[in-house]
């Protein structure tokens, strides 16, 4: 049989002075021990690299990585901004784009570098998703509603991770990485049921687990320590898990198996302007797992994880969401059910099912006696 399969897995520096490794991997010396200037232009968004740029200006000054400007992403990570940023002469002229910022700006990065056949080095200032690692860039309109899965060639070059740049920022976003990391192995497991699983599926399985029994036990720490600005073991192993743990898994199983009802809802329940826009993507779909749990019968899993949800204030029903269990689903669960994430489950997910779990999670709720504790602020677009 003559055939050919080429896994691209990320590489990645994380601590407290992780922009100090850049020089050395961007601009890597000869056997001569020379290193060639190599220009850099920064995209990413105005929080990020209010927080982010300064460091990594400091890190790259007197050595080959020149950077030569910074921009704005544009704010959402829709085909628009990217257009704007090809058009761009410095983008269109730097050697390497570095991409900074949470999850919409770096995927709009990636998108623009995949144009341009450039290399892109991400580097997040928030622990809150993948897209700094992973092979696939959300995108959405203008108005913030989903658009599609972009697919790219291969996944960024290198991430850096700052974690003193991680624990200093906002809590909500460590939070929400936190929610949508805990779906991650129970998502992929659901979506393998019955499978015969090839290497790369098998091993990113494996690496799944990471974000399971070991992640959910440092999880309450984590968040701790990110309220109080403290880079912590617990807080580095979150933040590894949140960005690199999900991202080799994305990477290795394919989007056959990569997400499944939390995903697939969370698209369905953002289709609700209200949704979209006052909650986080880790937000909701840390809801939609405990829906996708009900719906498969894992009681003992949901249970096990009730008792977090309400501690780290993650919903657990409708109402933490700011939706009504009396209000209209139709749009919601059909959204859902037509979703791309279920197209490869091992039972027919339907809009009947769907709901149903929805309100049998609504009584399980009801009857969790952990107090609920109060959700972090969203800091303002």
């Amino acid at each position: 049989m003559n055939s050919v399969t080429t896994q691209y897995l990320p590489s990645y520096s994380y601590g407290t002075d992780a922009y100090a490794a850049v020089s050395q991997v961007v601009a890597p010396a000869n056997q001569a021990g020379n290193a060639s200037t190599v220009s850099a232009v920064v995209i990413g968004g105005k929080r990020a690299m209010a927080a982010g740029l300064g460091r990594l200006k400091a890190a790259c000054a007197d050595s080959c990585v020149q950077i030569i400007d910074a921009f704005w992403y544009g704010g959402e990570a829709s085909y628009e901004n990217v257009e704007c940023l090809l058009r761009n002469p410095t983008v269109q002229n730097a050697d390497v784009i570095f991409a900074m910022g949470g999850g919409k700006a770096i995927d709009a990065c990636k998108v623009v570098a995949h144009h341009l056949n450039k290399q892109v080095y991400t580097f997040p200032t928030i622990a809150s998703n993948c897209s700094p690692v992973s092979r696939i860039s959300i995108m959405y309109h203008e108005d913030g509603s989903f658009k599609d899965i972009f697919q790219l060639r291969t996944v960024p070059v290198h991430c850096f991770v700052d974690t003193q740049i991680i624990a200093e920022a906002p809590e909500a976003y460590l939070w929400a990485g936190i929610g949508d990391t805990i779906a991650k192995f129970p998502e992929v497991a659901f979506s393998m049921r019955g499978e015969q699983l090839a290497y790369a599926p098998e091993l990113g399985l494996a690496i799944a687990r990471m974000c399971d029994e070991p992640f959910v036990k440092q999880a309450e720490a984590a968040y701790k320590a990110s309220k109080q600005n403290l880079v912590t073991d617990a807080l580095e192993q979150a933040a590894l898990n949140i960005v690199v743990s999900t991202g080799l898994v994305s990477g290795l199983v394919g989007v056959n198996y990569n997400c499944a009802l939390a995903h697939a809802l969370f698209y369905g329940l953002t289709t609700v302007p209200e949704v979209e826009k006052n909650h986080l993507h880790g937000e909701v779909v840390s809801y939609g797992l405990l829906v996708q749990l009900t719906m498969d019968n894992q009681e003992e899993k949901l249970q096990r994880l009730l008792p977090l949800y309400r501690t780290l204030g993650l919903p657990t029903c409708l109402a933490d969401l700011d939706l009504s269990a009396d209000g209209d689903f139709e749009s919601i669960l059909e959204a859902t059910e037509a979703n791309q994430e279920l197209r490869h489950v091992p039972y027919s997910v339907t809009k009947e099912l769907i709901l149903g779990a929805i309100m049998k999670l609504e009584e399980l709720s009801a009857e969790c006696k952990v107090p609920a504790a109060q959700p972090p602020r969203i800091p303002e677009s």
